[in-house]
């Protein structure tokens, strides 16, 4: 005879909330990794727009190009920090940091238009505090439980983001 189970006779009722839990540490872990990828992608962008693109694609027999040497420079320094920042997310264990980079890189991907035309310690400032807001942004958004229902929200925010950065 097996003992009866003390739920046998109980409904259990309590539902199960629509999103995954965010402790206080995990705000604060995932602002400091954007905001080191911003750093990072920054310095990187400068880096690479002075002494690599820059140095390749403004000699004189191939002016025209200059133009597109910051472009250049971003999208590297974009990738890059792209994928330090879905390590450094996996690291702190924030939930579904692809997820999050994704919608982030995205999101940020032509945030050189926005900072040409600064000196460079306000290209660092604004771009660690675009980086900061996007990951905690889309690491909020990802919280949804359901993942198609995190998708759509996400692509919305996104197409809103993109929509008011080109404006």
């Amino acid at each position: 005879m097996s003992k009866p189970d003390i739920y046998d006779d109980v409904e259990v009722t309590q539902g199960v909330s629509p999103f995954i839990s965010m402790s206080r540490r995990d705000v604060i872990d995932t602002l400091l990794c954007g905001a080191g990828v911003g750093l990072f992608v920054g310095i990187l962008y400068l880096l690479l727009n002075t002494f690599v693109f820059g140095a390749v694609l403004c000699r004189a027999q191939q002016a025209a190009d200059c133009t597109q040497a910051p472009q250049y420079a971003m999208i590297v320094a974009t990738v890059i920090g792209a994928i330090g920042g879905l390590v450094a997310l996996a690291r702190v264990r924030v939930y579904r940091p692809l997820f999050v980079v994704r919608f982030a890189t995205i999101s940020l991907w032509a945030s050189n238009l926005l900072i040409s035309s600064y000196a460079w310690y306000w290209v660092l400032f604004v771009l660690v505090g675009l980086y900061a807001v996007a990951y905690m942004l889309f690491a909020w958004l990802a919280r949804i439980r359901s993942f198609v229902l995190a998708g759509i929200v996400s692509i919305v925010v996104l197409v809103l983001v993109r929509l008011v950065a080109t404006a």
